[in-house]
């Protein structure tokens, strides 16, 4: 049986994009190459594992199933949106034998816009702040049910630029 306690998930992945840093990318020009591979507050949301991915050549987020998950992702490349607290993101589908199903909504890349760790991983808890913190979300205009931030919305306000 699959350990399903967060360190133990957060690990596999680590480990997981770790070995395709060493195996697969190493020598690409696109690495920045000071950046390393390290998943950001890693939850359970609606029984999916979801966290940001940072690595030298990407940042994403990251959903894989949890033990109560009762969708899991699709086949390799289908896309499905996944309702968060902040909005609707699209997901796309992977698999690989060693980190099983898993989906991934693109946030950054290349990562050359980071000077550091440091800064990956400061913005890698932003938006996790503003996807599942709900008073960290910008305040709608209209009174009418807001409709959540689009991912560009997101990346807009964690930068500084407000939600359009």
């Amino acid at each position: 049986m699959v350990n399903s306690e967060p360190a133990a998930v957060t690990g596999r992945i680590e480990r997981f994009f770790e070995r395709v840093h060493r195996e697969r990318m190493a020598g690409l020009p696109i690495l920045n190459p000071r950046l390393a591979v390290k998943l950001v507050g890693l939850r359970d949301w609606q029984g999916l594992w979801i966290g940001v991915l940072v690595t030298p050549w990407t940042m994403n987020l990251i959903a894989l199933p949890g033990p109560r998950c009762g969708h899991p992702p699709g086949g390799f490349g289908t896309k499905r949106d996944l309702d968060l607290p902040a909005g609707r993101y699209e997901f796309i589908a992977a698999a690989d034998p060693e980190l099983g199903p898993h989906e991934t909504c693109s946030l950054f890349s290349p990562m050359d816009a980071f000077a550091d760790q440091e800064a990956a991983l400061a913005m890698a808890q932003a938006i996790l702040t503003l996807l599942f913190d709900a008073a960290a979300q910008p305040a709608a205009a209209d009174p009418a049910p807001r409709q959540g931030l689009s991912r560009r919305g997101l990346l807009r306000t964690v930068l500084g630029g407000g939600a359009r």
